[in-house]
């Protein structure tokens, strides 16, 4: 889908998709109408439908967000961009239970989705009305490779000789440094997502925490995830290559202490690493997809490409971000038979290891040198 962005029209692929799941919020709400309208409202039919309708939700969704990580970091600064959408994401995290058990407590399950729907649906009809038609007329910036340096002029002729065919997403992972920076983010995802089935259970039977405490605790992560995303993009150094590589490469090595912390014994130390993990990792959700945009390009340096390498390069981003959320889900309550602790600890070394392989395994020969090299690369 990624491919097809700059045809389709991000915009226009961000309307669709929220029209369509504003039409799957829909049916959730009639679910057990649904049900008892093709004469089998069993529990087997109900849960079919609801995996068939999440798996497009997914898909729908998945849709957006590449969307709109692309649109973000191709029209404007790379780490402000991150820093909005993150920001928008952690707030999206703290608000969402909050108001969504408010809207189930005033209104019938019916009625609750009927209500989501029907946000969605105005959202998709802004979206079309207002920033479908300003990105029609807005094109983004392409760098022509007028004035660069001789090193960075010998690295595009150098990318220009052995890659001449369009780009795809298999092309690019295929690259070391696009995989690893790849997986980094899967795993960091990972940090949080298999401990986050198992959780609530421990706080609740080892620690006698109250529901009210758990909502709380569950939301300090996000509480300080919010202020932070802003904070990393004025980390020093960020502009440079060597700079933002090895801030994205501090940040996963010390997400492995958060983790620790949650599988610890003492309450007080668990709460610690739940407020760490929307601290630590905080540099990578920020700053790695506008790295990974960079080596891209870098990878296919033809302007006239530029936009399909960015969509792509979010596209991936974006999958493998899920996919750690779908990894994490799988191992935490796997892992969860041998121990909290056992977990998290296995969890924290896979993180520091796979810190080890960006680190080591993303320096290639041919990288920009000097700064406004880079910073031309960037815009």
């Amino acid at each position: 889908m990624a491919r097809h962005l700059e045809y389709i029209g991000t915009a226009k692929a961000i309307s669709y998709s929220m029209v369509a799941m504003s039409i799957l919020f829909w049916c959730l709400g009639y679910i057990f109408d649904m049900a008892a309208l093709i004469h089998l409202p069993t529990e087997s039919t109900i849960v079919g439908l609801l995996i068939v309708m999440m798996f497009f939700m997914g898909a729908f969704f998945s849709t957006i967000t590449t969307s709109y990580y692309s649109l973000a970091t191709i029209f404007v600064a790379n780490e402000s961009a991150m820093s909005s959408i993150e920001a928008a994401v952690g707030s999206g995290y703290i608000l969402g239970p909050i108001l969504g058990s408010m809207i189930y407590g005033k209104m019938l399950y019916r009625y609750a989705y009927t209500f989501i729907s029907l946000v969605m649906m105005v959202t998709a009809f802004v979206t079309w009305k207002i920033l479908a038609p300003y990105l029609k007329y807005k094109q983004p910036e392409v760098a022509d490779g007028d004035g660069l340096s001789p090193d960075l002029e010998a690295q595009t002729s150098f990318g220009q000789q052995q890659l001449v065919q369009l780009p795809s997403t298999i092309s690019l992972l295929k690259h070391r440094t696009i995989l690893f920076s790849a997986t980094t983010i899967m795993w960091i995802n990972v940090a949080w997502t298999c401990v986050e089935p198992i959780l609530a259970k421990r706080l609740e039977n080892t620690f006698q925490v109250g529901k009210e405490g758990i909502g709380v605790i569950f939301s300090l992560s996000n509480i300080v995830y919010v202020p932070t995303v802003f904070l990393a993009r004025y980390l020093p150094r960020r502009e440079s290559y060597t700079g933002r590589h090895q801030i994205i490469s501090l940040s996963a090595m010390l997400t492995p202490i958060a983790v620790l912390l949650v599988g610890s014994p003492t309450f007080s130390l668990v709460v610690m690493g739940i407020t760490l993990l929307g601290l630590l990792p905080t540099p990578v959700w920020v700053l790695l997809l506008p790295f990974m945009q960079i080596e891209s390009l870098r990878l296919f340096p033809d302007p006239s490409v530029k936009r399909c390498v960015n969509d792509l390069t979010a596209g991936i981003y974006n999958s493998f971000m899920t996919f750690g959320q779908i990894l994490g889900y799988l191992i935490g309550p796997l892992l969860g038979s041998y121990g909290f602790a056992a977990t998290t600890q296995m969890v924290a070394l896979i993180i520091f290891l796979q810190s080890l392989l960006f680190h080591f395994g993303t320096t290639e020969r041919f990288k920009p040198r000097r700064k406004k090299d880079y910073i031309q690369l960037m815009n």
